[in-house]
């Protein structure tokens, strides 16, 4: 029998590989899902009902014979699942062409989860049975292992999203974990003698290999990197319209950012024409862009003399607006978040733009009603605060929208909004706040605004603009999976 530090060892690498694959689960189904409330509930729930009926698995497999050959032959399985988890994206792309959003969501993540947390969770149970001879001693040994494993489950936490999913990506990490769980099943296979399970375990590692090794990205692709905030993309493709002209474009997560004619590095998105067409009617002088994509907007402002600061969350695309997007070298960029960025500032601006869109997404913790105030504070006198959100603005669909117009008013702030299209599904608004009232029609200006009855506003207590948003956010990304997602993956 193998001694309790080797079980031990199992234990840990087990509760580690755990954790690794719900990160990393959540990341793989990002490009088509997004990282929604929906998502990440799907995520946990799937991972938790899978661990329980591991343990009961676990549980049943522990009265029988030979119980260290029953749990090689779990962990053995485990890893197969582990490894097939990189390529499966298979899945998504039919279950997302097929299903619903939301069925489609539930039903990739089983796939994606259901079976690798099965085989982890059957572990624990089977390592209590074998080192517990007798009946006193089972209590202590059940403690030991599920410490141990949790232990193994923090500490893969911390490496996953610090180190190995920033500086090696999704995939990688994943192989990394089969890997270190494939050796501590190697102690078992050499005890056991095993030629077959080794033999399976070497093709489970040879086939998956090869197919990561030869999965090629999208044919437009020119650059990608994997990191916690998701997957990024630089792609240069031809115009729908006309082939001859070449759109470069940043996707994060498989959603498209920044778009830019590579000829004359202009915008070629609704939004930041319409930004351009009402430039005129904002106050010069200093400019914080919060959330900087690409950083287009960030050139056209800068080219209009503004002086302009942008904070940007993710350092990758700091980098990648320097690189393929020609940022301004005038232009200084922070990384930070931007509330943080907000709680500790003591500039002043003519201009705040929030760009805050992570996808679908509008972070509910940015704008609330303490940081409205804040902000105000921010603000010159005649200063504006521009609000990029999505286009929903009527029925269930837009009871975000409407809560963060009435947040606005409560902190103070007149409202006037602009839109490129009438059709909510296919568009963005343009929220504009001044202190005092703006005595211009803005180009493409919405009038009358029509508020709902809606008094909920957004507190940093109660942060609701997510769990509002969620209808228009799921209207919002089945649009663009059944649009884009599909036929550009």
């Amino acid at each position: 029998m193998l001694t309790k530090n080797k079980f031990y060892t199992i234990s840990f690498v087990e509760g580690a590989s755990v954790m690794a694959a719900e990160i990393c689960g959540a990341k793989l189904l990002a490009p088509f899902f997004g990282s929604s409330l929906y998502v990440w509930s799907s995520v946990m729930a799937i991972t938790l009902g899978g661990l329980a009926s591991g343990y009961f698995f676990g549980g049943k497999l522990s009265k029988r014979f030979d119980k260290e050959k029953n749990l090689l032959f779990v962990l053995v399985a485990a890893i197969f699942f582990l490894c097939s988890m990189p390529i499966l994206t298979s899945v998504f792309v039919f279950t997302s062409s097929v299903f619903p959003l939301i069925p489609a969501v539930i039903i990739s993540v089983f796939f994606l989860l259901f079976p690798t947390m099965l085989c982890m969770g059957a572990t624990s149970p089977l390592i209590i049975s074998i080192l517990t001879n007798q009946a006193q001693s089972s209590g202590e040994n059940s403690g030991k292992v599920y410490a141990i494993s949790t232990v193994g489950g923090i500490l893969s936490t911390f490496l996953c999203g610090f180190y190995l999913i920033p500086n090696t990506g999704v995939k990688l990490s994943l192989i990394c974990f089969a890997i270190a769980l494939s050796l501590v099943t190697l102690l078992l296979i050499i005890k056991k003698k095993s030629k077959l399970i080794a033999i399976v375990l070497f093709c489970t590692f040879s086939i998956t290999t090869f197919i990561f090794l030869t999965l090629k990205p999208n044919k437009f692709s020119i650059y990608q990197s994997e990191g916690i905030l998701g997957k990024l993309e630089i792609r240069d493709e031809p115009n729908q319209n006309n082939s001859s002209i070449i759109e470069r474009k940043l996707l994060i997560n498989n959603i498209v950012q920044t778009e830019m004619n590579l000829q004359n590095h202009q915008s070629v998105s609704d939004y930041v024409r319409l930004l351009d067409r009402n430039k005129m009617f904002f106050p010069k002088g200093k400019m914080l862009i919060l959330g900087l994509g690409g950083g287009v907007v960030a050139n056209m402002f800068q080219d209009e003399t503004y002086d302009v600061t942008a904070v940007e969350f993710d350092e990758r695309i700091i980098e990648m607006s320097k690189r393929f997007f020609y940022l301004n070298d005038s232009i200084k960029t922070i990384c930070s978040d931007a509330r943080y960025y907000i709680n500790h500032s003591s500039e002043k601006y003519n201009v705040i733009l929030f760009d805050v869109f992570k996808a679908e997404e509008q972070p509910s913790h940015i704008i609330t009603q303490e940081s409205l105030i804040k902000l105000k504070m921010m603000l010159d006198t005649n200063g504006l605060v521009l609000i990029n959100t999505h286009g929903y603005l009527k029925d269930k669909k837009g009871l975000g929208t409407q809560c963060l117009l009435v947040t606005l008013k409560d902190a103070g702030f007149n409202i006037k909004i602009c839109t490129s299209s009438e059709e909510e599904d296919y568009r963005n608004l343009l929220i504009v706040a001044s202190q005092k009232p703006l005595l211009v029609t803005l180009n493409n200006e919405l009038s009358p605004i029509i508020y709902a009855d809606l008094k909920t506003i957004s507190t940093d207590n109660q942060p609701i603009m997510e769990v509002l948003n969620a209808s228009a956010n799921q209207s919002w990304r089945s649009n663009y999976l059944k649009n884009y997602i599909i036929w550009n993956y």
